[in-house]
């Protein structure tokens, strides 16, 4: 096969030997700038694996990171209606001037799935939480005052822990510890 019929049935050294003229023209030398075609211009099943490893990685965190804020924004909504609850039975003590007396249980503050958990409660003078004794209640006087009591809610997410204030029943010191 002679030359002429190599850079025809060739494209490869076509482009070649057109790119070798163009650079010999200019001064420039060839081996610096030939452009080389291959056949394996994709990428290779290592790469693909890498670049798929690394993406999953990134959405694990991402995953992970969502659930933490989830699970704290569920803690921070039981906390708030634990607030709410308290509030509520002073005012409603207060409008009817009667006591109103609340059960300390899982089920007084709410059935939502944010209090699926334990309750255990601290009074004035104990040391430790514990769970409240059957019929425990929490009592909110019509003077608009109400026991001294710490609730904490436990759950698979994290922990919720509440000091309310006598006189208003607001929180005066809240604690939210987020699992994970």
């Amino acid at each position: 096969m002679t030359n002429d019929e190599t850079r025809m049935t060739n494209p490869q050294a076509i482009t070649n030997q057109a790119s070798a003229t163009l650079f010999a023209q200019r001064g420039i030398r060839h081996s610096s700038f030939v452009i080389r075609h291959s056949r394996e211009a994709g990428f290779t099943l290592l790469e693909i694996i890498v670049a798929m490893s690394l993406t999953l990685l990134i959405i694990g965190i991402a995953v992970v990171s969502i659930s933490g804020v989830r699970a704290e924004d569920k803690l921070r909504r039981a906390a708030a209606v634990i607030e709410t609850t308290a509030r509520q039975n002073l005012l409603q003590a207060l409008d009817r001037q009667q006591t109103v007396r609340m059960e300390l249980s899982a089920g007084a503050f709410g059935t939502g799935e944010e209090f699926n958990g334990m309750l255990t409660v601290r009074r004035v003078g104990e040391s430790d939480f514990r769970k409240p004794k059957r019929g425990e209640a929490w009592e909110f006087s019509p003077t608009g005052i109400c026991e001294p009591i710490e609730v904490r809610i436990s759950s698979a997410a994290g922990q919720i822990e509440i000091g309310f204030d006598p006189l208003t029943a607001c929180a005066k010191r809240k604690s939210i510890q987020v699992k994970g």
